[in-house]
């Protein structure tokens, strides 16, 4: 029951005792294994005159913690044979290979502790799961640390995904660096920092980085400074869902000032700019998808004030209470239909034709994209993408908030490699 294979050790009793307040399981046994030499000198058991060099000396207790048995803590008072030898006067104590040699945690303790340690939870309750402290749980995760990939023999994969998540851990950067297989998903490494000089300084030692070829990142860091300092072979691709996120807050934000402005006004046009506050969800919602056929009551149009409208009416009739925000609507929607086309001509001709009359902070926010043209041009052309990165750092931030934070870098970048998998418990 307990997967003690040792056959060295004799079982004597089980007694149930109290042990730091909690009722404990106490398995009484003897290790008395049959030794041949001594580990000093390695003399037989029988000398030249018929006497025995080694004899035994006693016994040593020792308490070891083992798995709990009925979510009961089990541990075992382990009477240990000692010897001595009389040829070169050296005393030991018999070891099994239940327990390292100097440690009272199991073997079995240690695999349950490194299992965990693979979940998303604190370590606190690791500890508390496994009845032991939680400084034994960080002694056990600093074991993986020589386990971690190495800068000088780490291989980068043909498709580069990078990213930052907020790390606050301390003495080190808010910000950490990310990178991941693009095509599998598999994490390929976290540095502490994302200042542009570190990150080329750390890739221009790999000797794999010119096999990178897409670098696919968003449009908020300057990682695509990498590929003329780094890698000198690869694609830049502005990943797709933050091209749309920019478009729809340029517009949404347009949206929210307006409303504000006839908000101002008082009287019915307060009225109307609380409607365009409320309805914002129809108004960036994919022109493709509006309801053209149902007509009903909406929460903004009720009967019988207002007739049945369709969600097509409705928009329309939000769109009629400011003229500015009608172009706006047209050239928004206009940009995200030639981008969800994946037609790039379409979707730069209709943002280098934008009217001067529309509002300059919406204007300027999407002009902001020709900056990014290679980029979102490729990102249109392939299927590569930062989702699976993305993924990564939301098991990041639940490992983050389960455990009240990190106060070590290390530990949290090799909790980060245990939870994905890259370090494999057997």
């Amino acid at each position: 029951m307990l997967q003690i294979k040792d056959k060295n050790i004799t079982f004597l009793d089980v007694t149930e005792e109290e042990i730091k307040g909690q009722l404990t399981n106490v398995v009484h046994a003897t290790l008395s294994p049959e030794m041949r030499s001594c580990p000093e000198c390695g003399c037989t058991k029988m000398g030249t005159n018929g006497n025995h060099q080694f004899v035994k000396n006693g016994k040593k207790v020792t308490t070891i913690r083992l798995a709990a048995v009925h979510y009961i803590p089990t541990v075992m008072k382990l009477a240990k044979q000692r010897y001595y030898c009389r040829e070169c006067h050296h005393h030991w104590t018999a070891q099994t290979s239940l327990v390292a040699p100097n440690c009272f945690i199991s073997r079995h303790i240690r695999l349950e502790i490194a299992r965990l340690l693979k979940e998303r939870i604190a370590m606190k309750l690791i500890a508390e799961l496994c009845f032991v402290s939680s400084n034994t749980v960080i002694r056990e995760l600093h074991q993986f640390k020589k386990y971690l990939p190495n800068k000088q023999t780490l291989a980068f994969p043909k498709v580069l995904m990078v990213d930052e998540f907020r790390s606050h851990a301390k003495k080190e950067e808010n910000m950490s660096f990310i990178c991941a297989d693009g095509e599998t998903g598999d994490l390929v490494d976290v540095l502490p920092d994302r200042r542009l000089d570190n990150l080329v300084h750390y890739f221009k030692h790999s000797p794999y980085a010119q096999e990178v070829e897409f670098l696919v990142t968003d449009m908020n860091a300057a990682y695509y400074q990498l590929i003329p300092k780094v890698f000198k072979n690869a694609k830049l691709i502005i990943d797709r869902f933050h091209v749309i996120k920019h478009i729809n807050t340029a517009f949404n934000s347009f949206r929210a000032l307006e409303a504000k402005r006839l908000i101002s006004k008082g009287g019915q046009s307060a009225t109307r700019g609380r409607k365009i506050k409320s309805n914002w969800k129809r108004l960036i919602k994919n022109r493709q998808n509006i309801d053209i056929s149902e007509y009903k009551t909406w929460r903004s149009f009720r009967a019988p004030k207002y007739p049945y409208l369709t969600e097509a009416m409705v928009i329309d009739r939000l769109l009629s209470y400011s003229e500015p925000l009608k172009e706006a609507y047209q050239v928004f929607h206009n940009i995200t239909d030639a981008f969800r086309e994946k037609d790039a001509d379409l979707f730069f001709d209709t943002i280098r034709s934008m009217s001067d009359k529309l509002n300059p902070e919406f204007r300027h926010a999407i002009q902001n994209l020709e900056n990014h043209e290679v980029g979102i041009r490729n990102g249109l052309i392939y299927p590569y993408s930062n989702g699976k990165i993305e993924a990564k750092n939301t098991h990041i931030k639940t490992l983050k908030r389960v455990s009240y934070g990190f106060r070590s870098y290390d530990n949290m970048r090799t909790r980060i490699f245990l939870t994905n998998g890259l370090i494999k418990i057997k």
